[in-house]
Parts: C-alpha cells; sequence; structure tokens
C-alpha cells in the first residue's frame, strides 16, 4: 500500500497547476474570509515556497490512515472554514479529529491504481495518484472552477460522494523531498565524482565540452556551472567555460554543447534526485536513464547517461562554487506566519510558608529561578557562509518571543548567529508572592509558567560578489527561525490547615 510522504507538493490533473498558498486573493475573497487562509490550484513552480504541505497521520484510535494536511507557509490546516461551506481553506491552527464537526481536519487519501487516470507531465517518478475525501462529509475533495478569469479559479471544495468523472478529484502528490533544487543545488555549483576529481568540459575523442572527472582543483575554470531550475523541478545546468547547456549527445555521453536556452528541449533536462547530504543522481528526461562516470576504451572517466538505475559511479557530489565574499542582511520576520506548538506548563521555582499562630499577618516568599529561551536560525546560506574566511558570522536583528497573550512578537534586539545548532540564553531572576497568612495555615507557592516552541519564517538578502566581480543580489525567503521560551508567569498557591 502507498504512503504520502511527510511533505508533499499536490498537482491537480484537471488544471495541470499546483496547490498554492494564495497571497493574491482579490477584495471581495478578503471580505468573505481572511485572504492568509486561501490555497488554489494556480502554482506554476512546483518547489515554490507556498506549495509545501506537511502530511501528519490521525493520532486517535481508529484513525488508521487518515491524515491531516498543513499549509507550510502560514502554518495552517486544511479545513472547512465554518459550518454550511465547502470550500477547503488553509485555516485550522490545530488538527481536529472529532469527525462530527465541521471543523474536522481529517482527510481520506484514496490511492488510484487505474492506469487509465491522466497524469500530465510527470517528470517526476516520485508520486503518488490519490483522491481525498473529507471525512466529516464523506464528500471529494475537487478543483471545480477552471476559468482563470474567475475570482474561484483553481480553489477546492468538498464536491460530491463519488468520484468525478471529468477527473476534477484526482490529485498527483509528489514528495518533496525530491525537489531537491530548492534545499541542495545552489545556484553556482561543481560536480565531485567517486574517484574525487570534478566534472569539467573538455575536448575529448573529437568530441567538443565533453563532461569528463578529471580536474582536482574546484577553482579551475572548467569545473564551474550554473543551475538552472524549472518549473516543474527539472533543472538546466550551464557550463561556465563553455558557456552551454549540458545536452544529451551522441551515445548518451552529456556534453556542455547546447545553446538552447528554453526548457523545451528534453535533451537538455536532468531531474535531481537526492542521495545523501549533499549527494545526488541526475536522471535524464530524455532516456530516462542516470548519469555516471563511465569509461570505454577511447573516453575515459565521463558523464554518461546509461545506468538505468542509481549505482555508486551514479553519485554526484554537489560543491557551491563559492563567490569571494557573500553577506547576509536584510532578516525580515514573517510573524503573521508564526506557529506555536508543544506547549506545556513548567514548575520555575517553589516555597513554603507557615503560620504557627493564631492571628493573621502579612508575608513574603522570595522565590529565584533561571529563565532559559532557545533559539536557532536555519537557512540555505549558512553552510556557504562557514566555508568562507574572513566573512561574519553573525548580523543584527530582531529577536521573536512568544509574549504574555499566546502571541509572537517583537522581543529585544539581538543576533542572528550563522552555523549555531542551537543558542541558548540563561537568566537569573527573582519573584516575590505577597499574601496575608491565615492563623495555623501552610501554605506552599508555586511559580509556574507556559513553555512553548514556535517557527517564525524570515526572508534575508544575499550579497555575492563572484569572482569575476561581478556582484549578484538576490532575495530569499526559505530561513525559519525556530526558538523556544516560557511566558504567561503566575503564581499557584496550595493553602493547608495546620
Amino acid at each position: 500500500m502507498s504512503t504520502l510522504p511527510r511533505f508533499v507538493v499536490i498537482k491537480s490533473n484537471y488544471n495541470d497547476k499546483y496547490l498554492r498558498f494564495n497571497i493574491d486573493a482579490d477584495e471581495n475573497l478578503k471580505r468573505v474570509m481572511p485572504a492568509a487562509r486561501y490555497i488554489n490550484f494556480t502554482g506554476e513552480e512546483a518547489w515554490s515556497e507556498y506549495t509545501k504541505f506537511e502530511v501528519e497521520k490521525a493520532k486517535s484510535n481508529g484513525n488508521e490512515g487518515l491524515v491531516h494536511i498543513r499549509c507550510c507557509y502560514n502554518n495552517k490546516y486544511w479545513v472547512m472554514p465554518a459550518c454550511g461551506y465547502t470550500q477547503i481553506v488553509a485555516g485550522a491552527d490545530e488538527p481536529d479529529e472529532d469527525k462530527s464537526k465541521f471543523s474536522c481536519t481529517l482527510f481520506e487519501p484514496i490511492y488510484a491504481y487505474d492506469d487509465s487516470l491522466p497524469v500530465h507531465n510527470a517528470r517526476s517518478t516520485n508520486y503518488i495518484v490519490l483522491r481525498f475525501r473529507h471525512v466529516h462529509n464523506g464528500k471529494y475533495v475537487a478543483l471545480v472552477q477552471n476559468n482563470p478569469n474567475d475570482k474561484y479559479w483553481g480553489f477546492i471544495y468538498t464536491y460530491g460522494e463519488s468520484p468525478s468523472q471529468k477527473f476534477m478529484d484526482v490529485f498527483m502528490v509528489i514528495d518533496w523531498e525530491s525537489l531537491v533544487p530548492v534545499k541542495l543545488l545552489p545556484k553556482h555549483v561543481a560536480f565531485k565524482g567517486r574517484n574525487g576529481n570534478y566534472l569539467s568540459a573538455r575536448l575529448i575523442d573529437q568530441q567538443p565540452h565533453l563532461l569528463q572527472f578529471e580536474s582536482i582543483d574546484i577553482e579551475d575554470p572548467s569545473v564551474g556551472n550554473e543551475v538552472f531550475t524549472n518549473a516543474d523541478g527539472t533543472v538546466r545546468i550551464k557550463s561556465n567555460s563553455s558557456g552551454k547547456f549540458w545536452r544529451l549527445s551522441k551515445d548518451d555521453w552529456i556534453c556542455a554543447n547546447s545553446d538552447d536556452s528554453s526548457d523545451n528541449d528534453s535533451d537538455t533536462l536532468f531531474w535531481p534526485i537526492k542521495v545523501g547530504d549533499n549527494v545526488i543522481a541526475l536522471r535524464s528526461i530524455r532516456n530516462n536513464n542516470f548519469c555516471k562516470r563511465f569509461t570505454i576504451s577511447t573516453i575515459t572517466s565521463s558523464l554518461n547517461a546509461n545506468a538505468p538505475t542509481i549505482d555508486k559511479e551514479a553519485y554526484l557530489e554537489v560543491e557551491e562554487v563559492l563567490p569571494l565574499w557573500r553577506d547576509i542582511s536584510g532578516i525580515s520576520l514573517r510573524l503573521y506566519r508564526a506557529r506555536i506548538y508543544n506547549q506545556h506548563v513548567v514548575e520555575m521555582a517553589v516555597g513554603e510558608v507557615v503560620n504557627r499562630t493564631k492571628e493573621s499577618y502579612p508575608v513574603e516568599v522570595k522565590l529565584s529561578y533561571t529563565q532559559t529561551t532557545r533559539s536557532t536560525w536555519k537557512y540555505s546560506s549558512v553552510l556557504s557562509i562557514l566555508k568562507l574566511p574572513g566573512v561574519k558570522r553573525s548580523t543584527n536583528t530582531a529577536i521573536p518571543i512568544i509574549a504574555d497573550d499566546n502571541k509572537v512578537k517583537i522581543g529585544f534586539a539581538g543576533t542572528a548567529q550563522f552555523g549555531e545548532t542551537e543558542t541558548v540564553t540563561s537568566s537569573q531572576k527573582e519573584v516575590v508572592y505577597k499574601d496575608v497568612l491565615q492563623a495555623m495555615t501552610r501554605v506552599k507557592v508555586k511559580y509556574v509558567a507556559t513553555e512553548a516552541s514556535f517557527d517564525v519564517p524570515f526572508s534575508y538578502t544575499q550579497r555575492d560578489t563572484l569572482m569575476s566581480g561581478e556582484t549578484i543580489t538576490s532575495n530569499i525567503d526559505d530561513g525559519v527561525y525556530t526558538g523556544v521560551n516560557t511566558f504567561d508567569f503566575k503564581f499557584d498557591t496550595t493553602e493547608e490547615k495546620l
């Protein structure tokens, strides 16, 4: 039986678009429902930050095989927005497994094994074809309006109790982890083979710009490449030395000899597959084989798309061709997309006071405690920065916290530490409990707080200075700040008569 990956991209087989968080809802729709909740099948790019969804398995007994689906952009779950509505939005803060309620967030994946179902442009092999059925009302999730001029174009609804004859409810679910260009492939790269050498474009056996695992130096001008990612997750790779794109050529050799800059030539398209940390395999879209290091009598240790499966010679270690200088600045926290989770009450300090007299009197109990916060900055540029000598390892920015109203807000000015797995800050504090202690009474005092984890997505500006002297400025939106802090402090007292 098929199993859904944890992180997915969902494509409609009805309109050939990807499900995405909708940031462009028009004013009429915003009056009906907050725009931050809308999702629809209008996405052109599989690997966009708006198209990532997380699949969470149901936890209650009797719900085996059912799932919740969370939009990773706004951190909210698929749900019907109100009683009487049939639209599905990304609007629930928490999963709800009560099947009797319209706010139930459970969906049943119904896997399609019928080869006659349409699957459009399925260049990835890491996909599952299925339907989703909403558990509360038993209806299939479907894309109903497919007119791009309609304001409801691409939105999804619970539509019918039987599968659609027009395939409006058929979806292709793609494993997000298979879309490695977002997470693994830098813009400027070099590829290292199993022999420890880098791929470089060379003239071999009268084939110009044939890619051979020959160079030992990443600074060799012939090893650098530029990666261009297409909407469906396929890539084209351009050699810096030849100025041409990689192409499947005669006898399945890969040569950097194509002038075609479009994504229409399948000879120049490759599908990257993650094999390990910083290691990929490349599948040729044209012949569906994997590219590997291969040798014949006249051509040695060169790239050839002749492997039906991934063997060790198809492993390509990815290394970023580092700029001379990289600067990170302009960190912008997306507080409205914050997600709070793992909330629980913690005991910060404990004290006790006893009145053994027959008279009441005022008392003060001084309690000491340690308040600790934890934080991690995660984003794609961290590893590159740490490899660059002389580059600053931090930048000043605002630091978010969970405030006493259980909302994420800016807490104080601080520093984003590049490459730190976790920053822990502790401070010693005191608090005083004041009360009138009754006669012949013992009072136990606890100072408690709520501790929770939270994620805040953020964007930043990356400025690279290349060896050529060219400066490239990029606005990137792949960061996540993860924090843990305590809030909502209060006293909890227990009174006992002597």
